[in-house]
């Protein structure tokens, strides 16, 4: 059997994302996936099409219904492309603060977009407001599961 690889993208501007992407990775090697992590200040809506396990995305909202600013450029490209990603599986991980009106924004219009290009939804959207960490357990534990029926994986 192949090792199955899949991708971490994040968009951070206080680090938050970044953590969750690492632990994520952390808990994929444990359970034999090959985890590959960009930062999307570093990475290209066309390489989009070329990923072929599993995305999956963990963006916050910054300000008021914003991407953080170094992911911006990603999230402008995603808006205005129509490149076909037909062939990828991924979910959304969004952060945000529950005080703004546009909550967790910048990840809804990701997992709307990625949609509407093809992209097929392995797991539903989640939001997690201020204390992440909390709802990021119960996320993961979902997750997991959901990778482990969707690809045959270990929990």
């Amino acid at each position: 059997m192949s090792e199955l690889a899949m991708t971490v993208l994040f968009g951070t501007e206080t680090g938050n994302c970044k953590g969750l992407a690492e632990k994520v990775a952390t808990k994929g090697e444990k359970n034999g996936v090959k985890v590959d992590v960009f930062d999307l200040a570093d990475y290209s809506v066309e390489d989009l099409a070329q990923l072929s396990g599993p995305v999956l995305f963990i963006i916050s909202t910054w300000d008021d219904g914003e991407p953080p600013p170094s992911a911006k450029p990603f999230c402008e490209a995603l808006l205005s492309t129509e490149i076909d990603l037909s062939g990828m599986n991924y979910t959304v991980l969004a952060l945000g603060d529950t005080e703004y009106p546009l909550y967790c924004e910048c990840g809804k219009q990701i997992d709307a977009r990625l949609a509407a290009l093809g992209a097929k939804p392995i797991l539903e959207r989640t939001d997690l407001g201020e204390d992440f960490m909390v709802g990021y357990i119960g996320w993961s534990k979902k997750f997991w599961k959901t990778l482990a029926g969707f690809f045959g994986i270990g929990k």
